[in-house]
């Protein structure tokens, strides 16, 4: 943790949604319950009903320092910004105790404009900190432009200080405002120095190609942006950017005050959400959408803190706003993956096939043969990562191995192993040194007796890049087992029952070489947990038989099986 951030002790006690503060015995026992409510409620993650209890108590007791405050936080959080616009005056007025209602204040007077109330705002504001004094100072900068006062500003920044991590951010903000001042020779050299040093290089370069643009120099943004794109060819604003460039289209606007600002500040707050994900970073990132509500980068970056903390409901509705744009597509994505995560497949398989359907992008299909998969439509998601490799292919783009690999998982939900086993060998070829796939292909051959030897290699080399994970660990103990290693199986398979306990798959394996081993009890204990652990249909019926009859069905090693060589014999290596 920053230095910054240990200085802020007291603005995190006040900004928590759930700590404590201790009401006055003088007031009203209604206006204690609402408090107590709204306490409730933010324990239980309810931003918004935690902002409409602390107001019920604030209407109860007018110009309570503490409750006005908790209304303003909560409110913020909560996304109800025209009321948190009105609380942010009462907080301001009762004392500002998060010392965030006057920076609030001065946001929203920036996003209407009034430049001139903003800067009384800020003259008059109390104490703030490290990083407040320096979001101040970026906001004042822009207020001064917006009222016309644009020397001053760049006086101003000149001699800006910024401590620690926020110092590469300067360089965007001091660009965009000699832009804005009509001086493009500073701003490029300014932008220049935000490309090469700033954290969040994507926006210094969609800024960068954007002044370019504006001053006739489409060549210059076209390579900018294809530099970019050789890092990260995937993002959708840049390569939007560089075909408008590379094509002689329109040069984008350069945005108002109110955005311009909002980017300037953009950068840092996403960096302090990436340090530590709690209720302030939102208030800031609030403070941001309240000058620029379209800025859809800004909504991906508070979508995943909201979702980080707890407040997932909320990160859905964020995921939600974001408009039609590149940024947009891969905001249905994450919004669809988080309703999956959060247990709400069948949404999350509807909402899938409706943006395969309507955008027919590749990304959007592999995302809708992932949903179908998990809903058990193994046939449907079979074609659909058929039709997302081959849309990929049509657009030169390389083949990805997970594709290969989901898909042989389906074709083995259909009892067709030899399409599943071609599909883990097109992986493989894809992605020789992926521990998944050679686990999964190597497993498959050792429980079917088939390719022992390059079977149980690959298994060990799994197990070697993956040493921590339960389920490798639990197929190199399986392959001792079939190869009739039961010691080796034992101490293998003990590990993977440590590093995974709730896997019935691991627990029922051990019970087997237990029991191979005369450890009968032990056994018998492993395959009732096992039970209790959710097993499928097939591995149930198995362990009800081991229950049944006090042991396993007669098992024969794979080499004895194949007549390669006694199991005894077998040369296995040591773990």
């Amino acid at each position: 943790m920053t230095s910054i951030l240990r200085a802020w002790p007291a603005l995190l006690a006040a900004t928590a949604l759930t700590s404590c503060v201790t009401m006055p015995a003088e007031e009203e026992t209604s206006a204690y319950g609402a408090f107590l409510a709204a306490r409730y409620a933010g324990v239980n993650r309810d931003a918004a009903g935690a902002a409409d209890y602390y107001l019920e108590a604030l209407d109860r007791l007018p110009g309570n320092s503490v409750l006005a405050d908790r209304a303003f936080i909560t409110s913020v959080i909560a996304g109800d910004l025209d009321r948190a616009s009105a609380l942010a005056v009462s907080a301001s007025e009762a004392g500002d105790p998060s010392r965030l209602a006057t920076l609030f204040r001065a946001s929203d007077r920036i996003s209407r404009h009034d430049y001139r109330t903003a800067l009384s705002v800020l003259d008059a504001a109390p104490d703030y900190g490290p990083y407040n004094t320096f979001f101040q100072d970026i906001l004042r900068h822009w207020a001064l432009m917006g009222a016309g006062r644009g020397d001053e500003a760049l006086t101003e920044v000149g001699d800006m200080q910024a401590p620690g991590f926020l110092a590469s951010h300067l360089w965007l903000h001091k660009a965009m405002l000699f832009e804005a001042a009509g001086n493009p020779a500073a701003a490029e050299a300014a932008y220049r120095s935000a490309v090469f040093t700033s954290t969040f290089r994507r926006l210094s370069t969609e800024m960068y190609g954007g002044f370019l643009m504006r001053e006739g120099r489409r060549a210059e943004a076209a390579t900018l942006f294809e530099t970019y794109l050789e890092d990260d060819p995937n993002e959708a604003s840049i390569q939007a950017l560089y075909e408008a460039a590379s094509q002689g289209r329109r040069a984008p606007r350069r945005p108002d005050i109110p955005g311009l600002a909002a980017r300037a500040v953009l950068g840092p707050t996403a960096d302090l959400a990436a340090q530590a994900d709690m209720d302030l970073t939102i208030i800031y990132m609030r403070m941001v959408q309240r000058m620029d509500p379209d800025l859809a980068p800004l909504h991906i970056v508070l979508a995943g803190s909201l979702d980080r903390i707890g407040l997932h409901d909320l990160a859905l509705a964020e995921y939600a706003s974001v408009p039609e744009g590149p940024f947009r597509l891969g905001a249905q994505i994450d919004r669809i993956v988080l309703m999956a995560t959060l247990g709400r497949i069948e949404a999350a398989h509807a909402a899938a096939r409706d943006l395969a359907e309507r955008t027919g992008a590749a990304e959007a299909i592999l995302l809708y043969a992932d949903m179908s998969r998990i809903s058990g439509e193994w046939a449907a998601a079979v074609d659909l990562y058929g039709q997302a490799m081959a849309l990929n292919r049509e657009q030169g783009l390389p083949d990805d191995w997970r594709y290969h690999y989901f898909r042989a998982s389906c074709y083995l939900m259909l009892d067709n192993w030899e399409a599943a086993e071609a599909e883990y060998l097109a992986a493989l070829e894809l992605a020789p040194g992926q521990s998944t796939v050679l686990n999964d292909l190597g497993y498959m051959w050792i429980d079917r007796g088939e390719r022992v030897d390059e079977a149980f290699e690959m298994i060990a080399q799994a197990a070697d890049m993956a040493p921590e994970n339960g389920n490798v660990i639990d197929s190199l103990g399986w392959a001792y087992y079939q190869l009739g290693h039961y010691d080796l199986a034992v101490q293998e398979l003990e590990r993977a029952a440590e590093l995974n306990p709730g896997s019935a798959t691991a627990n029922y394996h051990l019970g087997d070489a237990y029991w191979q081993v005369g450890r009968r009890l032990e056994a018998g204990f492993q395959w009732r947990r096992a039970i209790d652990l959710g097993p499928t249909d097939e591995q149930r019926e198995g362990l009800e038989y081991r229950l049944e009859h006090g042991q396993p069905p007669e098992h024969t090693p794979v080499y004895a099986a194949n007549g390669d060589a006694p199991a005894d014999t077998a040369e296995v290596p040591e773990p």
